[in-house]
């Protein structure tokens, strides 16, 4: 069996990883690759594929995972043979390690390679964001209030909106009685940002992809305190 492991900063711990990673079906539409989950009775198929340079990855069989902290483990038995990701919350690290035994594929440590570094940053990230607001929404997911809302929130309320909706293409819509901001992602980049507010209005061109969107990239918006969250396509 071949494998490979990437590792990426981690500001949250198991909590956050296993509030994502005990949905699959949410946590895959987020990756930056393919991952079809499709229900077969009490069975979950996955199929799973992306280009990578001038070759091909493609894989599919059922899935079953198990938590044992501080990992998270998917593996997926197909007819080409095995494959396993393994997730685990360290101090201040997530750690991703991608491993297969298929028989006859070739360049397979490169695309191991390539499953772990964009699960890593992938599941790092969503499940950060996640934590994050879920202790702090009240509501549905298309339609919340956060009451101690800050700048800081931006990012992450983009990441869990993207993780609970499981759309690549929706519209954010925060008011208050005084102030109010738009946000706009389209094929999971976050396009601009419009904010109004007694003292003016502006827009800001963002254009950056929603897992590597920070506080900075949203043009100094100063919204704070309580605000209602709603969500459109």
């Amino acid at each position: 069996m071949e494998s490979r492991t990437a590792e990426v900063p981690f500001r949250a711990g198991w909590e956050a990883l296993i509030g994502v990673a005990s949905r699959p079906e949410r946590l895959f539409s987020t990756l930056p690759y393919r991952v079809e989950p499709i229900k077969s009775g009490e069975k979950t198929l996955v199929r799973l594929s992306f280009k990578r340079l001038f070759t091909k990855f493609e894989f599919e069989g059922v899935l079953e995972f198990t938590f044992n902290e501080p990992h998270a483990t998917y593996i997926v038995k197909g007819p080409k043979g095995l494959l396993i990701l393994s997730l685990a919350a360290h101090d201040g690290r997530l750690v991703a390690r991608a491993s297969a035994d298929i028989p006859g594929e070739r360049g397979l440590g490169r695309k191991l390679d390539f499953l772990a570094k964009n699960s890593a940053l992938a599941v790092a990230r969503m499940a950060e964001s996640h934590h994050i607001v879920a202790l702090r929404a009240f509501g549905s997911p298309r339609d919340f209030i956060i009451r101690s809302f800050t700048p800081s929130l931006l990012p992450h309320t983009v990441r869990y909106v993207r993780f609970n909706l499981g759309k690549r293409t929706f519209r954010i819509t925060g008011e208050n009685d005084r102030e109010r901001f738009t946000v706009e992602v389209e094929s999971d980049v976050v396009k601009r940002v419009e904010y109004e507010s007694d003292s003016g209005s502006s827009i800001t061109e963002v254009e950056k992809g929603i897992l590597e969107v920070e506080e900075g990239d949203f043009g100094g918006i100063e919204a704070r305190g309580e605000y209602v969250i709603r969500v459109t396509d």
